[in-house]
């Protein structure tokens, strides 16, 4: 039986009733937690002092944000999932949607999946992009999940997956200059010091693919600026598999940096039910997936061992899982007590929604803090600003069965 996966839907269930002919069975999903590999790898402690610092709301009304993006001269751009790019300003609010942003394709408001600048975007003004956009000839725009699954039943295309690079025009006013570089299904994305792109693609779909080098599904990628292949990628010449491949064996990876200090590439990743990682990508490598993790079905079923032979550990994981989204190492000045912490948020509907600060030292996490808790709202994305506050961006939400209904802000967190 091929097991299935939902990314985008963390549903934890308390308990699983299992019926048989002498009754009723309870199986907790939760019990005979995965032993770590390492001291420190979970559920670290609360550091001794507890963070303060002032919230303050600077932009609300957003739909289905989805990323965040800092920008030199003190401005931030925000992006939603129907592909609305706004200028954020502290001073002056948010903007209008730029016009000049190439054409989406979303569902339930989820389409434009990233934006990301270029790491010269000071002199270059480039940004990148990652979206399923509408077959040739076909209209952008929000569409229904029916329409979709209707799509597949015919055997039509109903997306194309795209990698873009644009301008922001100098002014700030508009999207320019917008290329299409790559067809491939991004999740996530940035660009290295060297130029080069990595893409994070998502691996909880179809399985079979995700330990397969000849596919692109449950990868991180690496891709020049114009889409073509690094030389210097892992399997750089080989016909046999997809070149871009940089790892492998990856869930869903909703959160990328290049580490300010050694210029690797981390991530953080969504398991199943449980085995939320934070991963150290080292080209070349196999991270597991489906076969090794520390997560579990959501029935609380076993899926596989937490470790195997040629497959590398996270540096940390969650057990139960928190839904981890958008990943930043604060690097600042002001907050100096947070200087080389990770920021990640979560958006779990039984373990809470809130921010993470992950006290660190190298690669070993000393302390886990919990910060925003009491304001309960799903936090996509982090941004650290070029005044040194850190910037949230939480999710709108609107479930009546919940009572859910907020509009998505940015959260800007200066000392108190």
């Amino acid at each position: 039986m091929k097991l299935k996966f939902y990314p985008g839907i963390f549903v934890f269930y308390i308990a699983v009733v299992v019926l048989t002919a002498f009754g009723a069975a309870e199986a907790d999903p939760f019990a005979n937690p995965p032993t770590p590999a390492f001291e420190g790898q979970t559920a670290a402690n609360a550091p001794a002092i507890s963070s303060t610092y002032h919230v303050e709301v600077i932009a609300s009304g957003l739909d289905r944000p989805r990323s965040i993006v800092a920008l030199p001269n003190g401005n931030l751009l925000v992006a939603d999932g129907k592909g609305a790019v706004r200028i954020v300003s502290t001073e002056s609010g948010m903007s209008d949607p730029l016009p000049g942003m190439p054409s989406v394709r979303s569902v339930g408001g989820r389409g434009l999946m990233d934006i990301s600048p270029a790491h010269d975007f000071e002199q270059s003004r480039v940004i990148f992009m990652a979206f399923p956009a509408p077959p040739p000839g076909q209209p952008g725009g929000e569409m229904s999940a029916e329409s979709r699954t209707q799509a597949a039943q015919n055997g039509e295309v109903f997306q194309v997956n795209k990698i873009a690079r644009a301008r922001l025009s100098n002014d700030n006013s508009r999207i320019e200059d917008v290329e299409m570089i790559a067809d491939l299904p991004g999740r996530r994305l940035l660009q290295g010091p060297d130029g080069t792109v990595y893409i994070s693609t998502m691996g909880a779909g179809d399985l079979t693919a995700v330990q397969k080098l000849d596919t692109v599904e449950g990868k991180m990628l690496r891709i020049n600026a114009d889409g073509s292949i690094p030389v210097d990628n892992p399997f750089y010449g080989r016909s046999s598999v997809r070149q871009e491949i940089y790892s492998w064996g990856h869930r869903d990876p909703d959160g990328v940096m290049i580490h300010p200090e050694s210029g690797e590439l981390w991530t953080i990743e969504h398991g199943p039910m449980g085995g939320d990682e934070l991963n150290r990508i080292i080209p070349g490598s196999n991270f597991g997936w489906p076969y090794v993790t520390y997560g579990k079905n959501y029935d609380g079923s076993e899926i596989g061992p937490s470790a195997r032979t040629g497959i590398e550990q996270p540096l940390y994981y969650w057990f139960p899982s928190v839904a981890v989204s958008g990943l930043t190492m604060y690097t600042a000045d002001l907050f100096p007590q947070w200087q080389g912490d990770i920021f990640i948020g979560t958006m779990s509907p039984s373990q809470g929604k809130f921010l993470v600060r992950l006290e660190m030292d190298g690669e070993r996490v000393l302390a886990e803090e919990h910060l925003l808790v009491d304001r309960d709202r799903r936090v996509r994305d982090i941004a650290q600003g070029a005044d040194g506050a850190l910037y949230v961006l939480t999710d709108s939400e609107d479930n009546t069965d919940l009572d859910r209904h907020f509009p998505g802000e940015v959260l800007r967190l200066t000392p108190r």
